[in-house]
Formats: C-alpha cells, sequence, structure tokens
C-alpha cells in the first residue's frame, strides 16, 4: 500500500483472499505501525446486493453505533462522526456483487464516504480495497478491477 486513504481494486481469485488479507497487515505493520494499530476490516459484497443489506454489513464489520444500522443516511453520517485516529483498511470481497441491484451512484457514494485520507498530522485514514476475481471484474458494471480502480480513483481525487 503506497498511500493510505485510496480506494484501489483487485482480481483476486478466491483461495488467495486469506493470502492476501494477511499481505495487508503485514504492509500496514511495514510501514512502522505497531499491529494493533491498524484494523483490518473484511465485508462479504455478496451479502451487500443491495443498500439495506450494505448498511446492515457495513455497520457490524466497521463496529458502528446502532444507529448507523437504520438506514442509508445514518450509516454516511457513522462513517463522518468515527474518531480521526483510526487507521484501517477495509476489503470488501466478491466487491462486485456490492449494491449490485441498486444504482451505480450508491456505490460511488458509499467508497467516496468511506475512504478517507490523513485525517490529521500523524492521524488515522481508511483505505477500501474491492475484491473479487478476474472473471467477476469482467462481467461487472466496471468491466475489469482495473477501469473500478480508475473510475472511482478519478471521481474522488
Amino acid at each position: 500500500m503506497t498511500s493510505p486513504g485510496e480506494v484501489f481494486a483487485l482480481a483476486v481469485e478466491v483461495h488467495e483472499v486469506d493470502t492476501l488479507v494477511d499481505a495487508l497487515r503485514s504492509a500496514a505493520v511495514l510501514d512502522g505501525s505497531a499491529p494493533s494499530d491498524i484494523d483490518v476490516r473484511l465485508v462479504l459484497g455478496r451479502a451487500c446486493t443491495t443498500a439495506a443489506r450494505t448498511v446492515d454489513q457495513f455497520a457490524v464489520a466497521l463496529q458502528l453505533s446502532y444507529a448507523a444500522s437504520r438506514g442509508w443516511g445514518p450509516l454516511l453520517d457513522a462513517f463522518g462522526e468515527r474518531s480521526a485516529s483510526i487507521r484501517e483498511i477495509v476489503i470488501v470481497v466478491d466487491a462486485c456483487k456490492l449494491l449490485r441491484h441498486e444504482e451505480p451512484e450508491l456505490l460511488q457514494e458509499l467508497c467516496s464516504m468511506l475512504r478517507s485520507p490523513l485525517r490529521c498530522p500523524g492521524g488515522g485514514w481508511t483505505t477500501v480495497a474491492l475484491i473479487d476475481n478476474e472473471t467477476a471484474w469482467q462481467r461487472s458494471r466496471f468491466q475489469s478491477a482495473h477501469a473500478a480502480a480508475t473510475n472511482l480513483a478519478r471521481r474522488y481525487a
């Protein structure tokens, strides 16, 4: 990870996901942080095909307040109410299914509100990693992991 606080997308086979999660944890430690300083959260994209299901999954995975589970707006508000010192990587596996039954703008809004570059000097950030296999990316609205990463990076740079 070269720059915390980004959204990136990768094509990774199912059997390699756990290895990737371990590698991201190791990379976080290599940047000089203690292992407990970086949280790596896992969200199942296949369980987030609608906005309502996404709210439930993200509220639990990120350990947000109960109020955040009450709807899309409260979830997005909860992202902004988190501590400025939180340093985390949110990994969404089966990412091509994330908000699949919703308008594309909801995915863009989710990524925009969730990811955050450095919040304060020496402070926190949230990186979002969208992970799926190559075939799923090809069949997705983005048609490739590279296109997804490029689209989200351009939109939220």
